[in-house]
């Protein structure tokens, strides 16, 4: 397992693990759903902020979208190497994503398309790092 998430409502938790899978568990710990879509290891996970939808991010360079009981709804393609993670803004408008590929990509939460691409290069830290010459901190321009 890889990431581990609750819901916002706090009743269900969600992993996302190396067996290419997301799944959805109740507090007593049983198995209510597993998500099967992704043909590399799922790193990381987060829910939207209204509970509905489950964004996962994988090394097989794609961002997944899914309800709770399992359906993919949508499939984002934009990064070129594995996503490693995945979070969802606060009004639930936007989700950024980071990868391998050293940036960082915001999408529209309407899928409409990859709202900006920012960062030509990330470290262990998007926005600092604890040695000056390593810090960056990402521009955010209008596409």
């Amino acid at each position: 397992v890889y990431s581990l998430a609750f819901s916002p409502d706090g009743k269900t938790i969600a992993s996302a693990s190396r067996d290419k899978t997301l799944k959805l568990w109740n507090l007593e710990g049983t198995l209510l759903h597993t998500l099967n879509g992704h043909s590399a290891s799922v790193y990381s996970l987060a829910f939207s902020p209204d509970g509905k939808t489950i964004a996962s991010a994988s090394r097989d360079k794609t961002l997944k979208l899914w309800n709770l009981e399992g359906t993919l709804l949508h499939t984002l393609n934009g990064h070129s190497a594995s996503v490693i993670s995945v979070t969802l803004s606060p009004d639930g408008k936007t989700i950024a994503s980071a990868s391998t590929d050293n940036t960082v990509i915001l999408w529209n939460f309407d899928l409409d398309d990859l709202v900006q691409r920012s960062c030509d290069w990330l470290y262990e830290y998007l926005i600092t790092h604890k040695e000056e010459e390593l810090r960056k901190i990402c521009e955010i321009s209008n596409k």
